[in-house]
């Protein structure tokens, strides 16, 4: 893997070397790992659950007994393109051999009817399973499992975006998910999501086919200690200087987020030398300047008393009292029912969440820019 031009890496993972802390997560998804449980690995967007995972990976296979699979659904809306989205993650994980594909390969993706092409877009390899009848889906799934659990390795599976299943158009989708991972108890699952609310509901409520099917673990935010070394260190790696005072101070703009802290230290690393506070006032400005037609829609795709409760929320947070006279005289937001009927609306499309009783604008960078309209 080639090393990034800037420590402070924004896209994807780029080894341990610029990956920060998490050490107690490892262990925790480890114990349950190797004790045959599987995972639900919840958190709020951009707190940097796909990095801990691959670093996870990276851990796993530096041994003997795991392979590990990474499958995304987020761009999935039915059955059909989750087990697309599997085969191909099988293919990129075995499929790429000096030989070819190995036999066992062949022979799975013979009893799926797999056809091979390539994006015209982007080049990457597509796959799609020819449905030769309507049970061809419960048929597939049963095929994939079956070669996964043959593996010499025990193997791992992480399924990102899984909240995807519980839209999709079938509507037994998720019953025909749990029976699939239920017919494979040697295969190990982690399902991790975005979507908090709904991957919580997921697995707690009790009609649900997942219910307690898995351990709940949720994502918190790096602790603010442990990212002033990580932090300095790689400054101080090309003679840069940045004060821990200052880095306390990104930390608290950046509500802890993962995205937003490495955000703001890429740009200050790549700009300064000695970095000073009216640097860092600098660089949030051009950040949030640079979001702001982005920022700017959401006023025309939410209702004007949603979107005057979402600024309302921004320039207020952390906010515990929503439906308080004070806080809605205060911004004007008119009667309570009103107030009410906006947040419900605003917390189903999680722009806004309630955390620990305190109510926030889900994207930190959304939060600040709103705060100061």
């Amino acid at each position: 893997m080639k090393q990034p031009n800037n420590p402070f890496v924004l896209n994807g993972y780029q080894g341990k070397k610029y990956f920060c802390d998490r050490e107690t997560d490892l262990q925790v998804l480890l114990n349950h790992v190797e004790n045959d449980r599987n995972v639900v690995l919840f958190a709020w967007r951009r707190m940097g659950k796909s990095a801990l995972m691959h670093r996870f990976f990276e851990e796993l296979e530096d041994g003997v007994q795991y392979e590990t699979i990474y499958v995304d659904f987020l761009a999935t809306h039915k059955v059909e393109e989750a087990i697309n989205a599997i085969a191909i993650a099988i293919y990129e994980k075995f499929g790429k051999t000096k030989s070819g594909l190995s036999a066992t390969l062949q022979r799975l993706f013979s009893l799926l009817g797999v056809t091979f092409g390539l994006d015209p877009f982007t080049g990457a390899p597509e796959i799609s399973i020819g449905l030769r009848n309507p049970g061809m889906n419960e048929y597939s799934l049963q095929a994939l499992g079956k070669f996964l659990r043959d593996r010499k390795r025990r193997v791992l599976v992480t399924i990102d975006e899984f909240q995807q299943v519980s839209q999709y158009e079938e509507g037994n989708a998720e019953a025909m998910m749990r029976t699939w991972i239920q017919h494979f108890p040697d295969i190990r699952f982690i399902f991790s999501g975005s979507h908090r609310t709904m991957m919580i509901e997921m697995f707690a409520e009790k009609n649900r086919p997942f219910y307690q099917s898995a351990q709940l673990m949720a994502l918190d935010p790096i602790p603010q200690e442990a990212y002033i070394p990580f932090i300095q260190k790689h400054f101080e790696a090309k003679g840069k200087t940045i004060s821990s005072e200052l880095i306390n101070k990104i930390y608290a703009w950046a509500r802890g987020q993962t995205y937003a802290v490495q955000l703001v230290c890429n740009h200050l690393f790549a700009q300064y030398s000695q970095v000073k506070e009216d640097d860092f006032i600098t660089v949030v400005s051009d950040i949030l300047g640079q979001h702001q037609s982005i920022f700017g829609s959401f006023a025309k795709m939410l209702t004007r008393s949603q979107w005057n409760l979402f600024k309302s929320i921004a320039k207020e947070e952390p906010l515990y009292s929503p439906l308080s006279k004070d806080f809605i005289g205060k911004h004007g937001l008119g009667a309570s029912s009103t107030v009410s009927t906006a947040l419900k609306a605003l917390q189903k499309l999680e722009l806004v969440v309630e955390d620990e009783g305190a109510y926030l604008v889900h994207d930190v960078l959304l939060a600040r820019w709103m705060s100061k309209l």
